[in-house]
């Protein structure tokens, strides 16, 4: 199943062409328009679809894996699938209806969890796993269709006229998704060809507990920043009020999570990776620092592709591809925890340069405004790691030192907030008493 998830990773880079974030950018689009863009994203799911099962037989050749075939075959009716429930979801979130999208998210999820573990209690192996896969596009697809639609059905038309400009929107997401697909992974490229399989181990390790931290938080904020900027980026004013407050939040959740990961380093190595990754937590101190700097960043594709600004983020991407291999190179001759600090030497040193090149000339936000949003929140968290750290020295327990160092910790980082970033634990304190993203925009709309 890991190799079926690799090849269909790559394979859903293609999954939309990039359709789903021109549709929300977007702001006026005809119901001819509509039918047309939806019809396209279903050609463009069949059309992969027929392509993985196409080539399944020779995927499975090159691993050895002649079972492999199979399960591509199955797993690949999942991008026709997901195609005929995308645009309903894609209307929703730009709508801000974020609420029906994650119930139908979650009760998918349980859905499919629910038949992945009768069908492995049964006994059907590796295809409880495609089960579950499938069940879950399907689940995801009917209840899309069911409380998403509201009514809407698309015409029966396809016309070249009215998907151009989508295509070409679409087409720069796509070259981004590859090159920042790339760049996510050339640590683990360079780290298996230059650092062997024993020191890529000790490091990939570490490395996926921090990227999975991040695949649960940064979604939060570019799933709801992108189309809030894309419904009001004809007023820059709003656009700036509406980023700040984004990159301020992103900074205030992300900033405590890893600075407690890298002060209680060896005590969650001890605890989640076990005795032998003893040698990972020097290289998870580096890379909670790694993590938390490229936190700051990732707002900022909301930003681009809110505005439109894909050639921007696309030149961005491919001057990061042509110098961080270099550095990362340089790195790996320090070894594992060589090219862990590299990694954040390098968030760091791209911080002013992404200001420079990304923000002020997109929005006009000052570097000030734009450092101090970052710099609170940061602060504070390190000011409560601190004083946490201190108070569990004379504790020999791992687990007690987490558990009461993460207590104590975030009583103070919240105490610490309320004086020196208060603004923000208000807006967090709205939010969860409104229950609606929908603030951002009204919030600036009322200022």
């Amino acid at each position: 199943m890991a190799l079926v998830l690799v090849v269909v990773s790559y394979a859903a880079l293609f999954s939309d062409m990039g359709l789903s974030a021109a549709f929300v950018h977007r702001q006026s689009i005809t119901r001819e328009e509509r039918s047309s863009l939806y019809w396209l994203s279903v050609l463009i799911g069949a059309s992969l679809m027929l392509l993985v099962m196409a080539a399944s037989s020779l995927i499975a050749e090159f691993f050895n894996e002649p079972e492999l075939e199979t399960l591509l075959m199955l797993v690949a009716t999942n991008f026709l699938v997901v195609a005929l429930g995308q645009q309903l979801r894609t209307d929703a979130e730009k709508a801000l209806n974020f609420l029906p999208v994650a119930l139908i998210e979650i009760v998918s999820a349980v859905i499919a969890l629910f038949v992945g573990v009768i069908a492995a209690w049964l006994g059907w192996g590796v295809y409880a796993l495609v089960a579950a896969a499938l069940v879950s596009a399907w689940s995801t697809m009917l209840l899309c269709w069911t409380f998403l639609a509201r009514g809407w059905r698309p015409l029966w038309r396809l016309r070249w006229v009215e998907v151009r400009w989508f295509l070409h929107f679409g087409g720069g997401m796509v070259m981004n998704s590859i090159i920042n697909q790339v760049n996510a992974t050339v640590d683990v490229l360079l780290g298996g060809r230059l650092l062997g399989a024993g020191q890529l181990g000790i490091y990939s390790v570490p490395r996926n507990l921090i990227l999975q931290m991040q695949s649960m938080v940064n979604p939060i904020f570019t799933r709801v920043g992108f189309p809030v900027i894309a419904s009001i980026q004809h007023d820059m004013v709003r656009v700036r009020q509406v980023y700040l407050k984004i990159i301020n939040l992103s900074a205030t959740i992300n900033a405590p999570i890893y600075v407690a990961v890298s002060v209680f380093a060896p005590e969650l190595v001890r605890l989640l990776l076990g005795s032998g990754f003893h040698d990972s937590a020097p290289l998870l101190r580096a890379l909670a620092i790694w993590g938390l700097l490229r936190s700051f960043g990732n707002p900022v594709g909301s930003l681009l592709f809110g505005l439109g600004r894909v050639r921007l983020a696309l030149s961005w991407n491919l001057g990061l591809l042509c110098a961080v291999p270099l550095a990362l190179w340089w790195g790996t001759q320090f070894g594992a925890i060589g090219m862990a600090w590299t990694m954040a030497a390098v968030m760091a040193i791209l911080f002013i340069p992404g200001w420079v090149l990304l923000v002020r000339p997109v929005c006009g936000i000052g570097l000030w405004a734009y450092s101090s949003q970052i710099v609170r929140p940061t602060f504070c968290a390190m000011l409560a790691g601190s004083s946490a750290y201190l108070a569990v020295i004379p504790i020999e327990s791992p687990l007690v030192r987490v558990f009461l160092g993460f207590s104590m910790g975030l009583c103070a980082y919240i105490a610490l907030s309320w004086f020196l970033n208060r603004q923000c634990i208000e807006t967090v304190l709205y939010v969860l008493k409104q229950r609606d993203v929908t603030f951002v925009v009204e919030s600036n709309r009322s200022s």
